[in-house]
């Protein structure tokens, strides 16, 4: 059990880093689809240097499915969140977006028959409090606009059940998902650039920044599954154990790191709001 929460806490700090890649690519205004594609093309490539090295098969059909339903999922989670990170900062964003685990959490409670204890209602509750917390609902001084509302409502929605998906991976082949999962995200967006026939951006930025964002993302769903594969083999509700820590603990850290590094200020407000996002994460993996 420790070594899969140790592997958890690390892929927590992982995906801190990613916030402030995503972050970057929002800010400096790099294309969507042309961040995505550059970031998704890194991550197929990282993935079959790993499968190269681990002798892997290169086919399974067990985790087409899988890695389909994940690609399309993640490429439009993707888009939302970076077009709703150019109007407000990483401390509502990567918060928000990593509130989403709450909502594999409570399918626990009805597809895998976990209990619906007090903690998890207090921990609904506390998710609530800590949107109104970064979102400023109530105060005089609305900082966002109705374009960041629809939009990482929708990275919200839909980030939730990309992790749900790493639980049915099967064991020993994380790493062939990934290429499986980083290639078909790459077509689905060349498609998308074809049809619309827009010329694909380039630069050392937009490669560097992708290029962050698909080390620290592989590695992050890398640590995630082998996380799960370790704890389940102990416990039957791995998700329960892991998903609070990946996905809830990454909001401080991910916060900080990027508050840090882009020299971003954290509202009073904010400040409450990703302490009840941490908080809510704790009663939603409790009992």
């Amino acid at each position: 059990m420790t070594q899969g929460i140790l592997l958890a806490l690390l892929a927590a700090t992982v995906y801190g880093f990613l916030g402030v890649a995503f972050e970057l690519a929002a800010k400096r205004n790099y294309p969507n689809w042309d961040f995505a594609l550059y970031k998704q093309l890194f991550g197929t490539i990282l993935g079959l240097l790993f499968v190269f090295w681990l002798k892997l098969p290169l086919y399974e059909n067990r985790i087409l499915a899988i890695a389909l339903a994940g690609a399309v999922c993640y490429v439009a989670t993707l888009w939302a969140y970076l077009t709703a990170s150019r109007e407000r900062d990483i401390a509502a964003n990567w918060t928000i977006l990593n509130l989403s685990v709450a909502l594999p959490v409570l399918l626990s409670v009805f597809w895998f028959n976990d209990r619906f204890t007090s903690a998890k209602v207090f921990g609904v509750v506390l998710t609530i409090a800590s949107v109104i917390f970064i979102g400023e609902i109530g105060t005089q001084r609305i900082e966002f606009t109705m374009k960041w509302v629809r939009w990482i409502t929708v990275a919200f929605l839909l980030n939730g059940w990309f992790v749900v998906l790493l639980r049915f991976v099967p064991e020993g082949l994380g790493a062939l998902f990934t290429v499986y999962f980083y290639g078909i995200s790459v077509v689905v967006v060349l498609v998308y650039k074809l049809i619309s026939r827009e010329r694909l951006a380039h630069g050392k930025g937009i490669l560097a920044v992708a290029a962050l964002g698909a080390c620290t993302h592989w590695s992050g769903i890398m640590l995630t599954i082998l996380a799960l594969e370790v704890v389940g083999k102990i416990s039957k509700q791995a998700g329960l154990i892991v998903y609070p820590i990946t996905n809830g603990l990454v909001i401080p850290i991910g916060v900080v790191i990027g508050s840090l590094i882009l020299r971003q200020k954290i509202t009073t407000r904010s400040r409450w709001g990703i302490g009840c996002g941490a908080i809510a994460m704790v009663f939603l993996s409790w009992g």
